[in-house]
């Protein structure tokens, strides 16, 4: 055992390891922009690399575990005391629930555990970071980074509108018009439009937060530069069409500045909400009127007859009927793992929805029917313990801890609100913004709580 030590001591010292891990989250933050990008050049003529390349992360992951874990100095005796955290308790009891829920519904070992992943996919990284020092700089530059790919994508995103390219969604034969606002739509490097519009809504609230927190204290010139970064990300997020996003953004800032609207600082996220409201209705408008494309994706959601996210709700209020208190268990249902696994729940989905689907596209539908009342009581418990951590963040002084709590605040509704009427929770462009920022907020609030007792 002295010898592993030396080992480390020798090769990775405390300060070198730490560095390691920021580099490679930060790594992991780049990668996860682009891998879709990578995973359809490749999938033509090399099948085997997609395959490899969508793990990466996971592998990445992996790694950075086992350094936590085996190093002397951060993980081993000293691991448990820091990751100890307020969410734990609510966590663990629904990771229980899960269990129990897989084991009453004789679901296989396997797909439960990727059910539940869906959810859960970046929490390893959550814990990664409860078990490091992360210092105020390393997260403006890696702030800095992500405006950085924002803008990238963003740019992208207008590039395949002027030179009209099609969503990568289906084959061309598939499609039913290949005009603007419909199956032309700004996507990045992403797959689809919608996980574009996810992304940059996250990418948004961060940067119009980090103003707001630290306008006192930027020139002129650098909120003239982030103003203008701003508009670019508007702007590709317009350009995505999509309308949960949109409203998604509406929505958090104006639910937040209601809440705590008697706050003049937070009343100004609800002006902010009307101002984009307004932005939002007359843009729709004009689309609908100047867009044929956009008109046309308009009137097949509201034909019922052939809207498939209406039809995934039919479908899934019957398999709930089965086990509403308890669900149909994990990975059984929406899920990816259900479609990988081609989950015995599948033969009560709609004979209309398409063929090619691999997802129910509803996340808070799935999860419902995945885990029933109880399960979406348990998960609803999460979110009341982290909203409960970051409303004593925000209350703090230190505006580095406000920005990142008032974050964490206003992108978990954002996340909630999209996972209504998409995939957003298990999305990783999306979901990894939000356990890598609540890993850095409960990282600082356990740090100064030891250093205040």
């Amino acid at each position: 055992m002295s010898g592993v030590k030396d080992m480390f001591n020798r090769y990775l010292p405390v300060e070198r390891t730490n560095n390691l891990l920021l580099m490679a989250t930060v790594l992991l933050v780049v990668w996860t922009s682009f891998e879709l990008l990578f995973t359809r050049i490749w999938s033509n003529w090399l099948p085997i690399v997609p395959t490899l390349l969508g793990y990466a992360s996971e592998g990445l992951l992996m790694l950075m575990m086992a350094v936590v874990i085996f190093h002397p100095d951060i993980g081993r005796k000293r691991l448990l005391e820091r990751l100890k955290n307020p969410l734990n308790t609510s966590l663990l009891i629904f990771f229980v629930f899960a269990l129990f829920s897989m084991f009453v519904n004789n679901v296989p070992f396997a797909q439960g555990v990727f059910g539940v992943r869906a959810l859960f996919q970046y929490l390893i990284l959550f814990f990664i970071l409860l078990a490091i020092e992360i210092p105020e700089q390393w997260v403006k530059r890696l702030f800095h980074i992500i405006l950085g790919l924002g803008v990238i994508q963003a740019v992208i995103g207008m590039y395949e509108i002027l030179f009209k390219i099609p969503l990568p969604l289906r084959d061309m034969q598939e499609r039913r018009s290949v005009s603007i606002g419909e199956e032309i739509r700004a996507f990045g490097l992403m797959d689809s439009s919608n996980t574009l519009g996810g992304y940059l809504v996250a990418i948004l609230l961060l940067l119009a937060i980090y103003v707001f927190i630290y306008r006192s204290q930027l020139s002129r010139k650098q909120m003239l530069i982030y103003g203008g970064i701003g508009l670019v990300l508007l702007a590709g997020l317009g350009f995505t069409f999509s309308r949960q996003a949109f409203l998604a953004m509406i929505g958090c800032f104006g639910l937040v500045g209601l809440i705590f609207r008697k706050n003049k600082a937070f009343r100004v996220m609800l002006y902010g909400a009307i101002g984009l409201l307004v932005v939002f209705v007359i843009g729709y408008g004009l689309a609908l009127f100047f867009l044929e494309g956009f008109a046309q994706r308009n009137a097949n959601t509201f034909d019922l007859s052939s809207n498939y996210r209406y039809l995934i709700v039919l479908s899934g209020l019957l398999v709930l009927t089965f086990s509403p208190v308890f669900g149909v268990g994990p990975g059984m249902f929406g899920s990816n793992a259900a479609f990988v696994f081609d989950s015995k729940m599948h033969q009560f989905m709609h004979e209309d929805l398409p063929t090619t689907m691999t997802t129910v596209d509803n996340n808070a539908l799935y999860v419902l029917v995945e885990y029933g009342v109880v399960g979406v009581i348990l998960l609803g418990l999460i979110f009341v313990a982290i909203f409960k951590t970051m409303a004593k963040i925000i209350s703090s002084g230190d505006s580095k801890q406000r920005w990142i709590g008032l974050f964490i605040i206003t992108f978990s509704v954002a996340w909630i609100l999209m996972g209504t009427l998409s995939t957003a929770w298990e999305n990783q462009q999306i979901a990894l913004f939000f356990w890598l920022f609540l890993g850095i907020a409960v990282n600082w609030y356990k740090r100064d709580k030891t250093t205040e007792e």
